[in-house]
């Protein structure tokens, strides 16, 4: 073999190890968000939290119960969002406004959403 197949043999290995390590990034984060999700369910039908205005949850009464759970899913989201900002060549604050925007749609009646001026509204 000469050193010019041999550079290719390890270019090649090196994507494999980065695109299986997103997969395998992107296999954690879904399943730690899957276990949140009974927990961030009951709350938003509390009406303790809701989407924010920014994509991620917030809480929409002084009741500040499960705030570890938040804050991890509120970080798997922003490592997803930043994901999808570098996708798409664009910045973290537009995905995070799209993503605002679909969660808001998306709302269950009686679940809470931030209005863009901050204001939180029940669907």
């Amino acid at each position: 073999m000469n050193i010019r197949n041999v550079f290719k043999i390890h270019v090649l290995i090196i994507v494999c190890l980065v695109v299986s390590s997103q997969f395998a990034l992107a296999d954690g984060i879904k399943e730690r968000m899957k276990q949140r999700l009974p927990v961030i369910a009951d709350l938003k039908a509390k009406g303790i939290i809701g989407e924010d205005n920014k994509g991620y949850l917030g809480f929409v009464t002084d009741t500040r119960v499960h705030e570890g759970v938040i804050a991890a899913d509120n970080k798997d989201r922003k490592m997803i969002y930043s994901h999808f900002a570098k996708q798409q060549n664009t910045s973290l604050n537009v995905v995070e406004k799209v993503q605002a925007k679909r969660k808001a749609e998306r709302a269950k009646p009686g679940e809470f959403f931030q209005n863009p001026d901050g204001s939180w509204h029940k669907k």
